[in-house]
């Protein structure tokens, strides 16, 4: 029988069609014996999830398991990417050749592998490639493509995804990750080609057309970084881990040369493995906690003042701040509102901070961060899709305005200050909070017992998330039912608490549930839907993860301070947590109940 016969009845037919043209094209060729080989054994399963789709642009750039397939990240979806990125900055530009790509990597197990394999490509289609002597941090490959005036970059990551993942995140010449349409237009390219042109890397390398960049760049990098520095304290003792990743190149280095002395590095930590091997689990994720087991056992071992710990590719941050002997992990929110806080204050005791000085976040990142801004008198906008390349983005905007840029920052552990990149970076994160830290400390305080005065002084804000998986192409059609059954059919009361408004970003409509009276969203379209529960403060947000198979439940809650008093205060946030808790826990329940 036929191989492509053999498909009927066993896999969906947008599976069969992918098979079908990975069978039978001539840039899927090298894979033809395999994928043979999958169909004779009647692999059914592993072939609809290999197939069922095209890989696509999500939050972070194309992004999942390395491995055969339309779904996957494999040389065919690297390259025909990287080609696709070089013909759509071509028709933009027509010195995009010229002007050049610039690649980078992270430490995961194949990044060294398809990073060069996308520098071949981009030779071989005429454009002038800068690629990195070694693995490097993402917001050094925004950074390079600014100061090398590239038309256009790109990093080999999966950021803080299992050790089996990998990833192509493009970036346009402000320095910024693709978003619309950028994205789609590029994506759209990659559809429609034919043949990978590619030349031997070395050859290109030899020829000149492929050019080995990394000392002078990282140390424009560092004085870039090191020019965002909001204060001289620098008594404090810091614990750090790159968690296996890239940070050693990035964070490390600056908080070295801006002075910090009392650095001790988790050791095991600082060997760079795609394997992450002394990570449970292989989370190499600030955000999941055992991921800075080893940092905080090493921090309160040593008595260090706090821990820094970053994803592979060393654009997210983690801090650990040591609470008499006690470790208090800051959320990605905490960081941002502390950096954000310290940045503030110090523009303020300057005399520099004026209406005209902005911050930015995304629609699921604290409001504590805009009622900061409201209190210094600063702009805030947030009315941006869940991806730091929104805020990317905006800056780009605002380049030729009066407007200044302060900070950004995202609920997933991002943070920027300052346009020497376009994109988060841990390195400024790690300096601001660490000189923070050394301030705080002269006066006798930490991180922590500043975020409560933060607390007593704004209001208790705190947010809880939840990531419901959702595998495979079953896991994927199910997702976009109960999207779709949620957009058509809006529950009433979620978790207990009726809705007051419903936000469609699909529609850009909110609707008030009271009085029925509607208006329009400013911003993008997305696939998110938001609801209200009584206070636009207090909302439930939904949306398909854009990089991971997850429908990502983001809660987020505001309560008055109860108290001035610290031990009262926490007292209200163990109280409002264990609530939020139940609440997540419901609506986990209730939402995967819809389809």
């Amino acid at each position: 029988m036929d191989l492509i016969e053999k498909l009927n009845g066993n896999v969906s037919e947008s599976a069969k069609e992918n098979i079908r043209r990975w069978l039978t094209e001539d840039k899927f060729s090298d894979y033809r014996d395999e994928l043979s080989t999958m169909i004779e054994q009647e692999k059914w399963v592993d072939l609809e999830d290999a197939f069922f789709k095209i890989i696509e642009f999500g939050t972070g750039g194309r992004r999942g398991v390395t491995g055969i397939g339309s779904n996957r990240i494999n040389r065919v979806t690297i390259g025909e990417s990287a080609q696709a990125l070089c013909e759509y900055a071509r028709s933009f530009n027509p010195n995009a050749p010229q002007d050049g790509i610039v690649i980078a990597c992270d430490t995961r197990l194949t990044s060294e592998e398809l990073s060069k394999y996308a520098a071949s490509v981009c030779a071989a289609n005429g454009f002038k490639v800068y690629i990195f002597d070694g693995f490097r941090a993402t917001p050094e490959l925004s950074f390079a493509v600014r100061y090398l005036k590239a038309a256009a970059g790109i990093v080999i990551s999966a950021s803080h995804n299992p050790p089996a993942d990998n990833g192509f995140k493009a970036y346009w010449k402000d320095g910024g990750q693709l978003v619309p349409p950028h994205d789609k237009g590029v994506l759209d390219s990659a559809n429609n080609i034919n043949e990978i042109k590619t030349i031997d890397f070395d050859t290109a390398v030899g020829e000149g057309a492929i050019n080995i960049i990394g000392e002078e760049v990282d140390r424009h990098y560092y004085e870039a970084v090191l020019g965002e520095s909001m204060g001289d304290a620098r008594d404090l003792h810091i614990v750090y881990s790159p968690l296996h990743g890239a940070g050693q190149t990035s964070v490390l280095p600056i908080l070295r040369k801006a002075g910090f002395s009392r650095i001790d590095t988790v050791s095991e930590q600082m060997v760079p493995d795609g394997n992450f091997p002394t990570v449970p689990g292989g989370k190499s994720n600030p955000e999941e906690r055992a991921a800075n087991d080893m940092a905080v056992d090493l921090m309160i071992k040593n008595g260090a003042d706090i821990a820094i710990t970053n994803d592979p590719d060393a654009d997210r941050i983690g801090v650990i701040v040591n609470q008499n002997g006690k470790p208090v992990y800051l959320n990605g929110n905490q960081s941002a509102v502390l950096a954000a806080d310290f940045s503030l204050k110090q523009l303020k005791k300057s005399g520099k901070l004026t209406s005209d000085h902005f911050l930015a976040k995304t629609i699921v990142t604290t409001d504590m961060l805009t009622a900061l801004s409201d209190g210094y008198g600063a702009k805030m906008y947030t009315n941006m899709l869940v991806g730091f390349k929104y805020i990317g983005e905006l800056l780009s905007q605002k380049e030729s305005t009066n407007e200044t840029f302060v900070i950004g920052g995202e609920e997933s552990y991002g943070l920027l200050k300052g346009t020497y990149a376009h994109d988060k970076d841990g390195a400024v994160g790690a300096l601001l909070l660490a000189e923070y830290a050394a301030e705080l400390k002269q006066s006798g305080k930490t991180l922590y017992d500043k975020l409560l005065e933060l607390f007593s002084k704004y209001g208790v804000y705190q947010e809880k998330l939840a990531s419901v998986s959702l595998p495979g192409a079953n896991g994927f059609t199910r997702m976009q039912s109960i999207m779709s059954e949620i957009r058509n059919n809006p529950p009433k009361v979620l978790a207990g608490y009726e809705v007051s408004a419903f936000s469609d970003y699909q529609t850009l409509i909110k609707t008030d549930i009271l009085d029925g009276d509607t208006e329009q969203i400013d911003c993008i379209k997305g696939n998110v839907v938001v609801f209200e529960l009584g206070d636009h403060r207090r909302r439930v947000t939904v949306r398909p993860s854009g990089t991971e198979p997850k429908l990502k439940l983001y809660l987020q809650w505001y309560e008055k301070a109860r108290s001035n008093d610290p031990i009262e205060i926490e007292n209200q946030i163990r109280k409002l947590d264990s609530e939020l808790s139940d609440m997540i826990t419901a609506l986990e329940k209730q939402i995967t109940a819809i389809a």
